[in-house]
C-alpha cells in the first residue's frame, strides 16, 4: 500500500527540508504546498489519505473529509487555535524520521484492518532458548540476527525476556515498542503500519522493536495474545526472518512460542551447574517429545572438551571462550566468522 500524503506549510524552506527525507520513502507518495490556493484546488480535485498541515496555510478552507486524516504540524512555541485542538498532532521540529513513523502510526489507527497480503513472502520464525542465565543466549540470538542481515534477509529482532540484556548491541530508549504492539493486539488497525512506525534500526535490514517497558506487560501478555502478536508480525510480510530471543521458563507462554518456531536454538553452557539445568531440561519428555525435532544445539563457552548432556538433539555450533571481549564488537565479529555460519542452516 502507498500511502498519499499531502504536506502544506507557507515556510518552502521547511518543505524542501521535509520532502528531502520523505522522498526517500518507498511506501508513501507526497504532494506538497505552500499557498492556500494549490492546496484548496488539490483537495478538491485529489484524493489522499493523510494531510499534514500548518494552521497558517488553510485558513478558510474546509479540511476535515471523511476519508482523510488531518493531522496538525505544531509548533511547540505558539499556541493552537480552537479550531484545532482536537485534531491529530505531530511537532514540526524534530527528526524527519520519526515525523514519518508517527504520520504512519496516526494513519494505522484510522484506517483499519486491510487483512494478509495476497502472495506475501513468508516470514521464518526462528527462536533462541535455554534454561540456563547467563549462558549467552541473547548474544547468540543477536550474532544470529546479525548475520541474517549481513546474509541480505530483512530481519527482526524481537526479545520476549522478562528482563532483557539486547541494549548494550540494540539501543533502547523511551520510543514505544513491544508494550505498544501488546497493547493494540485485538484492535481494528493496520498492523503493517503500526509495526513500521515502531520498529527502529541497527543497520541494513536488522530491526528491532524497544523491550517491554515493565516486565508486568510481558506477564500481563496471554498465551492467545503471545500468539497473535507473532502472528500479526509475521503476516505484514516485512520479514524474511523473526528471531526470539526467549526467557528461561517452559511454561505455557514458552510451549506456545516452541510451536510457532520453524527451529529453535537451544544454548548450553558446559560448567557442572549449568549441566544439571540441561539435564532436567532434557527430561521434560512433553517437550522433547513434541517440540524435540525443530531443536538443535550450540555449546557456548567452550573450552575444546566437551561437558554435555546425552540426547538425540544434534550439537551443530561451539563458540569458545573468549576473555573479556567488548560485547558490541564481540557480536558483529561472529556474525562475520565461519564458525557461526552452521546458523544458517536454520532458516
Amino acid at each position: 500500500m502507498i500511502l498519499k500524503i499531502a504536506i502544506a506549510d507557507k515556510n518552502s524552506e521547511y518543505i524542501r527540508r521535509i520532502l528531502n527525507v520523505l522522498e526517500t520513502y518507498g511506501d508513501i507518495d507526497v504532494s506538497v504546498f505552500t499557498d492556500e490556493k494549490s492546496l484548496e484546488g488539490a483537495l478538491d480535485n485529489r484524493k489522499f489519505d493523510v494531510l499534514l498541515f500548518d494552521e497558517s496555510i488553510v485558513q478558510g478552507i474546509v479540511i476535515e473529509k471523511k476519508d482523510m486524516l488531518s493531522i496538525l504540524l505544531l509548533d511547540e512555541n505558539t499556541g493552537v487555535d480552537e479550531s484545532f485542538l482536537d485534531f491529530k498532532k505531530i511537532y514540526k521540529y524534530q527528526r524527519v524520521s520519526k515525523i514519518y513513523q508517527q504520520i504512519l502510526e496516526a494513519y494505522s489507527e484510522v484506517c483499519g484492518d486491510t487483512g494478509n497480503i495476497i502472495g506475501q513472502k513468508a516470514t521464518s520464525v526462528v527462536s533462541f532458548y535455554s534454561p540456563i542465565g547467563g549462558c549467552g543466549k541473547t548474544t547468540l540470538a543477536l550474532i544470529a540476527a546479525t548475520k541474517y542481515a549481513i546474509q541480505g534477509y530483512q530481519c527482526l529482532y524481537l526479545n520476549l525476556e522478562e528482563i532483557g540484556s539486547q541494549s548494550f548491541y540494540l539501543p533502547q530508549s523511551d520510543a514505544k515498542g513491544l508494550s505498544e504492539m501488546a497493547a493494540n493486539l485485538g484492535e481494528n488497525i493496520n498492523f503493517t503500519m503500526k509495526l513500521q512506525s515502531l520498529i527502529q534500526k541497527k543497520q541494513d535490514r536488522l530491526y528491532y522493536l524497544a523491550q517491554f517497558q515493565s516486565p508486568n506487560d510481558l506477564y500481563e501478555l496471554s498465551e492467545d495474545e503471545e500468539k497473535e502478536l507473532i502472528d500479526v508480525i509475521c503476516n505484514t510480510g516485512l520479514f524474511d526472518i523473526l528471531v526470539i530471543d526467549m526467557g528461561v521458563s517452559v511454561n505455557q507462554k514458552a510451549l506456545a512460542l516452541f510451536e510457532l518456531s520453524d527451529k529453535i536454538q537451544v544454548i548450553e553452557k558446559p560448567d557442572v551447574i549449568s549441566m544439571e539445568k540441561m539435564k532436567c531440561f532434557y527430561r521434560q519428555s512433553h517437550i522433547i517429545n513434541a517440540y524435540g525435532n525443530k531443536m538443535s544445539r550450540t555449546v557456548n563457552f567452550y573450552r575444546g572438551k566437551d561437558n554435555i548432556v546425552e540426547t538425540d538433539i544434534p550439537i551443530v555450533g561451539r563458540i569458545n571462550v573468549t576473555q573479556n571481549p567488548d560485547p558490541t564488537q564481540f557480536v558483529e565479529a561472529m556474525a562475520k566468522d565461519s564458525c557461526t555460519n552452521y546458523l544458517l542452516q536454520m532458516i
